[in-house]
Protein backbone atom coordinates (compact mmCIF):
# COMPACT_ATOMS: atom_id res chain seq x y z
CA UNK A 1 0.00 0.00 0.00
CA UNK A 2 0.64 3.29 -0.96
CA UNK A 3 2.16 6.19 2.00
CA UNK A 4 -0.07 8.78 1.98
CA UNK A 5 1.97 11.92 1.43
CA UNK A 6 -0.37 14.38 2.76
CA UNK A 7 1.16 14.94 6.29
CA UNK A 8 5.08 14.64 4.86
CA UNK A 9 4.20 18.44 2.68
CA UNK A 10 5.10 20.62 5.68
CA UNK A 11 4.68 24.30 5.69
CA UNK A 12 8.54 24.88 4.88
CA UNK A 13 7.47 24.87 1.35
CA UNK A 14 5.47 28.92 2.22
CA UNK A 15 9.28 30.12 2.55
CA UNK A 16 10.18 29.62 -1.03
CA UNK A 17 6.57 30.45 -2.27
CA UNK A 18 7.63 33.60 -0.44
CA UNK A 19 11.60 34.09 -2.51
CA UNK A 20 9.79 32.98 -5.30
CA UNK A 21 7.14 35.84 -5.47
CA UNK A 22 9.59 38.47 -4.19
CA UNK A 23 12.18 37.80 -6.93
CA UNK A 24 12.08 35.42 -10.12
CA UNK A 25 9.14 33.28 -9.47
CA UNK A 26 9.80 29.19 -9.82
CA UNK A 27 8.72 26.11 -9.78
CA UNK A 28 8.31 23.57 -6.61
CA UNK A 29 7.53 19.94 -7.29
CA UNK A 30 5.78 18.00 -4.99
CA UNK A 31 6.46 14.09 -4.96
CA UNK A 32 10.33 14.32 -6.04
CA UNK A 33 13.50 14.19 -4.46
CA UNK A 34 16.42 16.96 -5.07
CA UNK A 35 17.80 14.22 -7.37
CA UNK A 36 15.03 13.82 -9.59
CA UNK A 37 13.15 10.29 -8.51
CA UNK A 38 9.33 10.46 -8.48
CA UNK A 39 7.59 8.96 -5.46
CA UNK A 40 4.79 10.70 -6.46
CA UNK A 41 1.57 11.87 -4.23
CA UNK A 42 -1.18 9.83 -3.15
CA UNK A 43 -4.52 11.33 -3.92
CA UNK A 44 -3.10 14.48 -5.50
CA UNK A 45 -6.02 16.33 -6.15
CA UNK A 46 -6.43 16.63 -2.57
CA UNK A 47 -3.01 17.54 -1.94
CA UNK A 48 -3.22 20.51 -4.30
CA UNK A 49 -6.38 21.74 -2.69
CA UNK A 50 -4.40 21.72 0.75
CA UNK A 51 -1.38 23.74 -0.68
CA UNK A 52 -3.74 26.10 -2.67
CA UNK A 53 -5.72 26.30 1.14
CA UNK A 54 -1.93 26.77 3.24
CA UNK A 55 -0.40 29.51 0.63
CA UNK A 56 -3.98 31.38 0.78
CA UNK A 57 -4.21 31.38 4.04
CA UNK A 58 -0.12 31.77 4.87
CA UNK A 59 1.18 34.53 2.28
CA UNK A 60 0.13 38.46 2.55
CA UNK A 61 -0.10 39.60 -0.33
CA UNK A 62 -1.67 36.82 -1.83
CA UNK A 63 1.10 35.47 -4.12
CA UNK A 64 -0.20 34.49 -8.22
CA UNK A 65 0.34 30.73 -8.57
CA UNK A 66 -0.84 28.15 -10.54
CA UNK A 67 -0.78 24.44 -9.34
CA UNK A 68 -0.40 21.32 -11.88
CA UNK A 69 -0.54 17.68 -11.18
CA UNK A 70 2.51 16.54 -13.16
CA UNK A 71 3.98 13.13 -14.37
CA UNK A 72 3.76 10.38 -12.13
CA UNK A 73 1.45 11.68 -9.67
CA UNK A 74 3.72 14.97 -9.09
CA UNK A 75 2.26 18.47 -8.17
CA UNK A 76 4.07 21.16 -9.95
CA UNK A 77 3.52 24.70 -8.23
CA UNK A 78 4.38 27.76 -10.20
CA UNK A 79 4.89 30.56 -8.38
CA UNK A 80 4.97 33.91 -10.53
CA UNK A 81 7.03 36.61 -9.33
CA UNK A 82 5.03 39.35 -8.66
CA UNK A 83 4.83 43.41 -8.24
CA UNK A 84 3.49 43.84 -4.60
CA UNK A 85 6.41 42.94 -2.82
CA UNK A 86 7.28 42.00 -0.18
CA UNK A 87 5.13 38.85 0.12
CA UNK A 88 5.26 37.44 3.57
CA UNK A 89 5.44 34.37 5.69
CA UNK A 90 4.75 34.31 8.82
CA UNK A 91 5.81 38.36 9.16
CA UNK A 92 8.71 37.88 7.01
CA UNK A 93 9.92 38.01 3.49
CA UNK A 94 12.47 35.41 1.69
CA UNK A 95 14.66 34.78 -0.79
CA UNK A 96 16.49 32.35 -2.40
CA UNK A 97 20.29 31.85 -1.91
CA UNK A 98 21.77 29.04 -4.10
CA UNK A 99 19.61 25.83 -2.99
CA UNK A 100 18.09 27.85 0.65
CA UNK A 101 15.34 29.64 1.26
CA UNK A 102 16.90 32.25 3.60
CA UNK A 103 15.07 35.42 5.60
CA UNK A 104 15.74 39.15 3.78
CA UNK A 105 18.06 40.99 6.01
CA UNK A 106 16.39 44.58 6.91
CA UNK A 107 18.21 46.82 4.05
CA UNK A 108 16.73 43.95 1.73
CA UNK A 109 13.27 44.40 3.24
CA UNK A 110 13.44 48.09 2.47
CA UNK A 111 14.19 47.64 -0.95
CA UNK A 112 11.14 45.15 -1.78
CA UNK A 113 8.93 47.79 0.49
CA UNK A 114 9.68 50.42 -2.29
CA UNK A 115 9.48 48.33 -5.28
CA UNK A 116 6.00 47.19 -4.02
CA UNK A 117 5.06 50.66 -3.74
CA UNK A 118 6.35 51.00 -6.83
CA UNK A 119 9.16 53.39 -5.61
CA UNK A 120 13.53 53.36 -5.60
CA UNK A 121 15.99 55.11 -3.28
CA UNK A 122 16.62 57.94 -5.17
CA UNK A 123 12.88 59.15 -5.27
CA UNK A 124 12.45 59.45 -1.38
CA UNK A 125 12.50 62.74 -0.08
CA UNK A 126 16.62 64.12 0.86
CA UNK A 127 17.19 64.74 4.75
CA UNK A 128 18.84 67.95 3.78
CA UNK A 129 16.17 70.46 1.63
CA UNK A 130 18.48 73.20 1.08
CA UNK A 131 20.27 72.97 -1.55
CA UNK A 132 21.84 74.83 -4.30
CA UNK A 133 22.49 73.47 -8.05
CA UNK A 134 25.16 76.27 -9.72
CA UNK A 135 26.89 73.14 -11.03
CA UNK A 136 23.43 71.55 -12.80
CA UNK A 137 22.65 74.91 -13.75
CA UNK A 138 25.75 76.10 -15.41
CA UNK A 139 25.23 72.14 -17.16
CA UNK A 140 21.88 72.64 -18.47
CA UNK A 141 22.05 76.11 -19.69
CA UNK A 142 24.98 75.12 -22.32
CA UNK A 143 23.23 72.17 -23.38
CA UNK A 144 19.94 73.35 -23.69
CA UNK A 145 19.85 76.54 -23.79
CA UNK A 146 17.43 77.59 -21.70
CA UNK A 147 17.59 80.55 -19.48
CA UNK A 148 17.88 79.22 -16.07
CA UNK A 149 17.20 76.05 -13.85
CA UNK A 150 14.61 76.69 -11.73
CA UNK A 151 11.49 74.67 -9.47
CA UNK A 152 9.95 74.07 -12.76
CA UNK A 153 12.90 72.60 -14.68
CA UNK A 154 13.84 70.73 -11.23
CA UNK A 155 9.94 69.20 -11.16
CA UNK A 156 10.13 68.15 -14.77
CA UNK A 157 13.47 66.00 -13.83
CA UNK A 158 11.59 64.70 -10.95
CA UNK A 159 14.33 65.94 -8.48
CA UNK A 160 11.68 68.23 -6.53
CA UNK A 161 7.83 67.63 -5.81
CA UNK A 162 5.72 69.77 -4.05
CA UNK A 163 4.84 67.00 -1.71
CA UNK A 164 8.03 66.00 -0.82
CA UNK A 165 10.07 68.86 -1.63
CA UNK A 166 13.68 67.41 -2.90
CA UNK A 167 14.52 63.59 -2.95
CA UNK A 168 17.63 61.79 -2.82
CA UNK A 169 18.37 62.02 -6.92
CA UNK A 170 18.83 65.95 -6.00
CA UNK A 171 20.80 65.84 -3.23
CA UNK A 172 23.21 63.71 -5.35
CA UNK A 173 23.33 66.43 -8.23
CA UNK A 174 23.56 69.29 -5.86
CA UNK A 175 26.80 71.25 -5.20
CA UNK A 176 27.14 70.26 -1.79
CA UNK A 177 25.81 66.96 -0.41
CA UNK A 178 26.72 63.95 1.76
CA UNK A 179 27.37 61.22 -1.15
Amino acid sequence: MKENRLEIITNTFLKTVSAFANYDGGVIIFGADDNGNFSGIENPESVCLDIENRINDSISPQPEYTLDIGEKNTIELTVFSGDKTPYMYKSKAYKRNDTATVEVDRAELTRLILAGSNRHYEELPAENQKLTFRQLEKRLIAETGIDRCDINILKTLNLYSDKDGYNIAAALLADSNNY
